[in-house]
Formats: structure tokens, C-alpha cells, sequence
């Protein structure tokens, strides 16, 4: 009896001890949990929330990041164009700057070209001539006779004087020029309004009306085939002074008419 009430006594203890241990786990394990919720309630929650936040920001900040990367690849490619449209206005700058210096050389080389046969053709209607030029750039001419100053254009254009071969002899200096130069355009129709009005005068105009039948003839005489053989017709107050071959006159009064359905004029 003394050893089961030892044994009993001592299982009561071991009882007591693991009932006690028991609430002792219990009270640890209910301290944990209000630990725990005390935790997720400070430092966790505004760590969550902050974490949250973050995880928002690097979702925008990414967001931002493609877009930048967007607009430096446009940066990039404008850039390309600029460089690319730059090297093309250089080269049209160049090309331009070579076409104009052509061109500049070009022209000084027709109006040259051009002066010497405006020269030749002044000489053979006015022997007094010595020197003509045409200027580059505004064409003006400019005509020397002897014993004369330069004559510009307005001062030696005026019709039915010696005045006039400068506008005779520059029409027909073209015409002479595209003969020779493929490139000028000279119209195939040449006009010369009354370049004989000086025929019955005396002394210089008579002279140089006499030496611009000459000429014009000499031009339509010119069996060319090349499309600048031309008919002249020119106009005159007066008649011819003689005869000349390939010359038809033809009077115009109240009974010849150079139209034959022109309406008579009273006189």
C-alpha cells in the first residue's frame, strides 16, 4: 500500500507538473499570437503598405522608363533625319552653288560670244563702229563709235536714225549665234519694224539705210538649211534707189495692197 501511495503520489506530481507546463505552452502560445498581431499591426502593416506603395511607384517608374525609351528612340531618328536632311541641303547648296557658277560661265561665254557677232554686224552696217559689248549680267549694250563716247542701249535704239542698226544688228547677232550655239533659242520668226526710214535722207541716214538693204539681203540670200534661212520684209516711205536681185518692191497705195482682203483707206 505505502508503494502504490508513493506510485500515486508521484503520478499526481507528474500531472500537476505537465497540467502546469500545459498552461505555461498555452500562455506562450496566446502571447505569440497577440505578439504576432502586434506586429502585423506596427511594423508589418506600414512595411506591407509601404511595399505596396513601392511596388506601385516601380510599376510607374517602368512605365516612365518605356516611354523615355520610346522618345529617345524618336531622338534618335529625328536625329538621324536632321543629319540626313542636313547632308541633302549640303549637297543641294553645292549642286546649286556649282549650277549658278555654270551658269555664270555660261552666259559670260554666249554674251561674249554674242558680243562679237553684235561687233561684226554693227561694222557691216556702220564702218564707224569700233567697239561693242554686251554686259553679263543686265545685258545692257554698249556701243563705241570714233571719235564718240559708249553709247548705251536707250541712246543708240531710236529708230529712223544710224541709231537703228544697234537693234538690227543685235536681231540679227542672235540669229547668227544660233547658228552656231545649238543651245540659244532664237525664234524662227525675226520682225523689223521699218529699219529703212532713213532711205531718202542725205548724208549719214541715206548711207546707213543703203548699207542695211545690203545686209538684210545678205541674210535672206542665205541658202541655209539648217532653220535659219529667212524672208525679210521691211518697210520704207521711200523707194529703193535701184533695182536689186531677189528683191520684189511692192507698193502699197489706194490701188496695190500688200493683202489683197484689206480694206480701202480715203486717202
Amino acid at each position: 500500500m505505502d508503494r502504490l501511495q508513493l506510485k500515486v503520489r508521484e503520478l499526481e506530481l507528474a500531472v500537476a507538473a505537465a497540467t502546469e507546463m500545459t498552461e505555461a505552452g498555452e500562455r506562450a502560445a496566446a502571447q505569440t499570437l497577440t505578439d504576432r498581431d502586434a506586429f502585423e499591426k506596427q511594423p508589418l502593416g506600414p512595411a506591407r503598405s509601404a511595399a505596396q506603395q513601392a511596388e506601385k511607384e516601380a510599376f510607374g517608374l517602368s512605365r516612365d522608363v518605356a516611354q523615355l525609351k520610346r522618345q529617345t528612340e524618336n531622338a534618335d531618328y529625328i536625329q538621324a533625319q536632321e543629319k540626313v536632311i542636313k547632308e541633302a541641303r549640303e549637297r543641294m547648296e553645292a549642286a546649286r552653288d556649282a549650277a549658278q557658277t555654270a551658269d555664270e560661265v555660261r552666259r559670260k561665254e554666249v554674251t561674249s560670244r554674242l558680243s562679237e557677232f553684235f561687233l561684226a554686224r554693227l561694222r557691216q552696217i556702220n564702218p564707224a563702229v569700233e567697239t561693242a559689248h554686251i554686259d553679263p549680267h543686265d545685258f545692257a549694250t554698249l556701243v563705241k563709235e570714233r571719235n564718240e563716247a559708249n553709247k548705251t542701249f536707250d541712246d543708240s535704239s531710236v529708230a529712223g536714225s544710224p541709231k537703228v542698226a544697234t537693234n538690227v544688228a543685235l536681231l540679227l547677232a542672235l540669229r547668227d549665234l544660233g547658228r552656231v550655239d545649238a543651245a540659244v533659242r532664237v525664234p524662227p520668226l525675226l520682225i523689223i519694224d521699218s529699219p529703212l526710214a532713213g532711205l531718202g535722207a542725205t548724208g549719214l541716214d541715206h548711207d546707213t539705210s543703203l548699207r542695211l538693204i545690203d545686209t538684210l539681203i545678205s541674210i535672206a540670200n542665205d541658202p541655209s538649211a539648217d532653220g535659219y534661212a529667212c524672208q525679210v520684209v521691211a518697210a520704207t516711205n521711200d523707194p529703193l534707189p535701184r533695182p536689186y536681185p531677189g528683191v520684189r518692191e511692192i507698193p502699197i497705195n489706194e490701188t496695190d495692197r500688200f493683202f489683197d482682203h484689206a480694206p480701202a483707206l480715203e486717202s
